[in-house]
């Protein structure tokens, strides 16, 4: 026996409440719908003449049950990833950031959207850091071909 506290647990407590919180932790990745990879493209009505704008995301859960993710996007033929910050779910909305940190730009953009019958949309706002956003949009798309999730 183990004293831990004021109580004594044995060693098959110790094993039962580990594979209870293994458990819990595996539910919880389970649960989060946002986890795989989604494609979307954007439009930017604030700015006529931009380029076609398309950005795919990958999503993935730790563990302890936070969020990671990778950004890429591509315009005018050219692609650039990035990661993804405070990526947050809750029901069927979310939202992430992506930090922007390049020669001569420097900034973020801030996404927030809901996931319906399989499919996300939303907006964004970019902008220099410590600036008003520039640019605002809105976006929308589903899972990647191949994502089962």
């Amino acid at each position: 026996m183990t004293r831990i506290g004021r109580f004594r647990v044995g060693l098959a407590g110790i094993v039962a409440a580990a594979a209870m919180a293994a458990s819990y932790a595996a539910v919880q990745a389970q649960e989060s719908w946002l986890v795989g990879t989604w494609e979307a493209t954007a439009d930017m009505p604030d700015m006529p003449g931009a380029p076609a704008m398309s950005m795919t995301w990958t999503v993935e859960m730790a563990e302890d049950g936070t969020y990671t993710g990778s950004w890429t996007i591509t315009a005018a033929g050219q692609s650039r990833t990035y990661e993804m910050s405070d990526i947050s779910v809750e029901g069927d909305a979310f939202s992430f950031t992506v930090g922007i940190d390049e020669p001569g730009q420097t900034g973020e953009f801030v996404f927030e959207g809901t996931m319906a019958e399989g499919e996300v949309s939303g907006t964004f706002e970019a902008g220099p850091e410590g600036m008003p956003a520039m640019m605002t949009g809105t976006f929308s798309g589903g899972r990647a071909e191949g994502d089962g999730a």
